[in-house]
């Protein structure tokens, strides 16, 4: 999550210019630029979304990664069994999965990983050409981000 801060701070600028444009526009009456400005800010937000997103999810990957390598190396195979399943080295299990076994996913009080199910869903519209997100306050998901971030546990 080391790029979020800039991530957060370029999209902020180019949404500032995005917005004087918009003001511009309403003023002159001209709703071909109005309607043109409001594509741009749709690409904007889902292309600073999936940037936002590719930090988290990378951070996810690490430390689901460092959660088997610590559970594999237990000397009880009562507490490795489950873990000697998945390979640190090649963590090819779905990204559900993944998330799994970092957040927890019975916490109804933080629901931290049915939100970051919910981006990932979001996430794969966006990068597999299916939609355009609309009204995505990238701000709002880059806190998010980082509060998801704050639950992983190894």
């Amino acid at each position: 999550m080391r790029d979020l801060a800039a991530i957060a701070a370029v999209y902020s600028e180019i949404e500032s210019g995005l917005t004087a444009q918009l003001a511009q526009a309403r003023e002159a009456a001209d709703t071909a630029l109005i309607d043109r400005i409001a594509q741009k800010r749709r690409i904007n937000d889902s292309a600073y979304f999936i940037l936002a997103w590719g930090q988290l999810e990378a951070k996810i990957n690490r430390v689901a990664e460092l959660a088997v390598r610590n559970r594999r190396s237990s000397i009880r195979w009562e507490d490795r069994r489950a873990w000697d399943a998945h390979d640190p080295e090649s963590m090819r299990a779905k990204f559900e999965d993944r998330a799994a076994l970092v957040l927890d996913r019975l916490n109804v009080a933080s629901d931290a990983y049915r939100r970051t199910i919910r981006y990932y869903g979001w996430r794969n519209g966006i990068a597999h050409g299916s939609q355009l997100a609309t009204g995505i306050d990238v701000p709002v998901v880059i806190g998010d981000l980082y509060q998801i971030a704050g639950e992983l546990r190894a």
